[in-house]
């Protein structure tokens, strides 16, 4: 039992070990370099926001070994920092599907000379799930910075940082492992004004493995 409760936990960590490249680019809903677990997707402009300006969105991310869905709300507190906070599902190709929080913030640095608006952001996310006969939970932390540029309509950005997650697995008939990675993370993508309200986003994102992101925003 214990050779075979040993074997397990190798297999289950290699496992976990692939499936660590879900690391929120971003967004839970939309993250990627936003944050929003749902991955890299939904990064958005490093531009200023009202004070007090609340935002909806919603997405999805696509990569090699999961799926994210989720939504996410940010509020801006001040002109130049705004929080969020994220909640969505997890989609593994080999696994139960599980769920994942996220939290984070935005400061946007007042450069108002500067030909392209910067911001300084990061996220802390909490994910589960299921997969091979063990329980998979990781915490994930991303931060680095934000370049944006708006004209007229589109406002192509990118975002460079790192990305540190934690993994820990408990094996259902016995024993447990963990380990730790921190991986550069880099995405851009491009946001369409669509009305006053409504925008939509696609981003491509890079954190140990390549991630696609699409999804769509509402301004209250």
């Amino acid at each position: 039992v214990a050779r075979r409760t040993e074997q397990e936990t190798k297999n289950n960590k290699e496992t976990a070990d692939e499936k660590g490249d879900w690391v929120w680019v971003g967004h839970v809903a939309g993250g990627s370099s936003d944050g929003a677990v749902y991955g890299a997707a939904g990064c958005r402009g490093a531009g200023l926001r009202p004070a007090g300006a609340f935002q909806a969105s919603g997405g999805l991310v696509l990569g090699d070994d999961f799926n994210m869905y989720g939504v996410r709300g940010e509020m801006a507190l001040w002109e130049n920092l705004s929080f969020l906070a994220d909640v969505g599902m997890l989609d593994p190709d080999a696994g139960d599907t599980g769920w994942a929080i996220q939290g984070g913030g935005l400061y946007r640095l007042p450069l108002s000379d500067f030909p392209v608006d910067v911001g300084i952001r990061g996220v802390l996310g909490y994910g589960a799930y299921g997969s091979s006969g063990c329980d998979v939970t990781m915490l994930d932390l991303m931060a680095g910075v934000l370049v944006s540029r708006t004209i007229d309509r589109l406002t192509p950005y990118a975002f460079v940082g790192f990305n540190y997650w934690k993994w820990e697995l408990d094996v259902t008939d016995g024993g447990s492992d963990d380990g730790s990675e921190t991986d550069p993370a880099i995405a851009g993508g491009v946001e369409f004004t669509v009305t006053e309200q409504v925008s939509v986003y696609g981003e491509l994102a890079h954190i140990d493995d390549l991630f696609f992101g699409l999804g769509a925003r509402f301004r209250f």
